[in-house]
């Protein structure tokens, strides 16, 4: 049996990595995703590290798809975009706000052709408000939803978040989880539907815990580094061989653990440190008394050793440290795969469902490469 959305066809008429990132993801779950690549081609196609001849972050965002090239302003390319919309169940959006409206393919007219579509705009600034015409990139959007204030080391500048595409790929997630809504609606009422979600929604929305902080005290959390703003002990500590390893004593249980693995009885109780809220307020008398145990060994050592002791520990892995842990081999979430780039790194579908497998990542093919296959498939 394949994923559980077999049967599901999606159309990506997205940009960059927001909406057709979703699109695969859907992919993996079985639909069947054809991505519809303009003429001007998408900027990612040559946009940072080239692996035959194309960006890895185009490779890496088109996955489990069929790809044709289609001029959707054409007579020929409005004709067969046509067909392609009333096969589709699903419409994945995250260009401009309003340029397909422009061409004739918005909501209301998909709808007109095929009136069970679930059509997801996803712009960068909403569809409403002063921001929302113009374009955003990962960035510029942790910037303009105060991600970047709270990120940084204490005492330092705030910082964004570079390449690693956060609040790219929690609006990813917020499309797919759109997408899934939208058709247990349709399964319910047999109508289709026109989903908004937004870049910046996104990204404020992942935010509650220390928004919520703001919206008690008034004012903007301090720059923290990795140590958590609620609990002490709480954060990430220097290794002998230079790595990091984090420590945290959510319960107080853990406290007495922490003090005991790392030979500080002598602190357990001391009355600076007795409760969190207490350890909270003299956390710069604490931490360097951590930090100079933990310094002494590597952290392979205090891992095994946290292990023995109880105490919750977390790997602070760099990408090196990642494809050669055992955990992640053993359970194949990396694998080689072929392609038409060669060979590249795929990654296992996040979910395993008992009765409904996901789909196997397959590779990004080159656009348009499957147009004859989509032509026949809609005649």
């Amino acid at each position: 049996m394949s994923g559980p959305l077999e049967g599901i066809k999606v159309l990506d008429a997205g940009a960059f990595t927001v909406g057709p990132a979703a699109c695969s993801l859907l992919g993996l779950m079985g639909a069947q995703a054809i991505r519809i690549e303009p003429p001007t081609l998408d900027g990612l196609l040559f946009v940072g590290t080239i692996a035959g001849g194309t960006g890895t972050s185009y490779i890496s965002s088109h996955y489990n798809k069929k790809s044709i090239m289609l001029d959707l302003r054409s007579p020929l390319g409005k004709e067969i975009g046509t067909k392609l919309v009333k096969w589709a169940d699903v419409l994945v959006n995250n260009r401009r706000l309003g340029a397909l409206d422009r061409i004739g393919f918005g909501y209301n007219d998909l709808a007109k052709m095929n009136p069970r579509i679930i059509y997801i705009e996803s712009t960068s600034y909403g569809a409403t408000g002063p921001w929302s015409k113009y374009a955003a990139a990962d960035h510029f959007v942790q910037a303009a939803s105060g991600f970047a204030s709270v990120n940084g080391k204490e005492g330092g500048e705030a910082e964004i978040l570079r390449y690693a595409t956060n609040a790219d790929y929690t609006a990813t997630l917020i499309i797919l989880n759109a997408a899934i809504a939208g058709l247990i609606a349709r399964q319910k009422t047999g109508k289709g539907q026109r989903i908004d979600t937004s870049h910046l929604q996104g990204t404020i929305a992942v935010q509650t815990s220390r928004l919520a902080e703001f919206f008690i005290s008034g004012k903007n959390p301090a720059l923290m580094g990795s140590v958590s703003s609620r609990v002490a002990p709480s954060e990430a500590f220097r290794t002998q061989d230079n790595k990091y390893i984090n420590i945290s004593a959510d319960r107080e249980e853990y406290w007495h653990k922490i003090c005991k693995a790392l030979e500080l009885e002598n602190i357990q109780d001391d009355p600076r440190f007795s409760t969190n809220e207490k350890r909270l307020k003299n956390r710069k008398e604490l931490v360097p008394l951590i930090q100079e145990k933990v310094g002494d060994k590597p952290a392979y050592w205090w891992m095994l050793h946290f292990d023995r002791c109880g105490v919750p520990y977390g790997f602070n892995y760099d990408y090196v440290d990642l494809i050669r842990d055992p955990h992640i081999n053993e359970n194949k979430w990396l694998y080689d795969m072929d392609s038409s780039y060669g060979m590249l790194k795929g990654y296992a579908s996040p979910w395993e469902f008992s009765r409904t497998p996901s789909e196997e990542m397959t590779p990004t093919v080159k656009y348009d490469c499957d147009r004859d296959e989509i032509l026949a498939m809609l005649e």
